[in-house]
């Protein structure tokens, strides 16, 4: 087995070996413990990808990367994870929908409208509900799934009204992709 470069990372997923390449040279590799750290700084916090067509952000503070822009179209649940596991960002496939607690990372109760941090990076973030791959079971109803709006500054918690909200899979809600090491859709 070759050893990586420092700016380079690869984890095992559910099909085989995935590899990514960082643009950020070795004084600035990553360090994957850093999921315990709240970074304040927007710049410090998230590094567009060159090596994505600079259409991925890495966020160093949940080592998850996001799409630049997210998908703004409608559609179900099961249609917005199909959209995910099918698209390529910057040339890259191995794309799911986020975790709604990834989702909720991005939220700082301060802002409005997208309701995160003043100078993040992304573009075209919608300030209605995201689908996120996590799904629920709700007073005997089993095909929910929970989404997150952005438009709600400081609502960002859990429970069937405010910011993080208990869908249908079968409403329509917007796509937002993220890609990691998880091998899985957070079902």
């Amino acid at each position: 087995m070759k050893i990586p470069k420092k700016n380079h990372i690869s984890y095992l997923a559910g099909a085989g070996l995935i590899s990514m390449t960082l643009a950020a040279g070795p004084a600035s590799a990553i360090d994957l413990r850093s999921w315990d750290k709240k970074i304040n700084d927007v710049a410090k916090r998230f590094i567009v990808l060159s090596n994505l067509n600079s259409e991925g952000i890495l966020d160093k503070e949940t080592q998850v990367v996001w799409e630049k822009t997210p998908d703004n179209t409608s559609g179900s649940w099961f249609s917005a994870r199909n959209k995910c596991v099918k698209k390529e960002v910057g040339g890259k496939a191995g794309w799911r929908l986020p975790s709604i607690q990834e989702l909720a990372s991005l939220v700082d109760s301060i802002e409005n409208d997208p309701a995160i941090k003043s100078g993040h990076p992304f573009q075209s973030v919608n300030s209605d509900p995201y689908w996120s791959g996590t799904k629920a079971s709700i007073s005997g109803a089993s095909d929910n799934a929970w989404t997150l709006d952005f438009g709600t500054s400081g609502a960002a918690t859990f429970s069937t009204s405010g910011a993080i909200t208990l869908k249908s899979t079968s409403d329509t809600q917007l796509t937002w992709c993220v890609r990691s090491p998880l091998a899985s859709q957070g079902e």
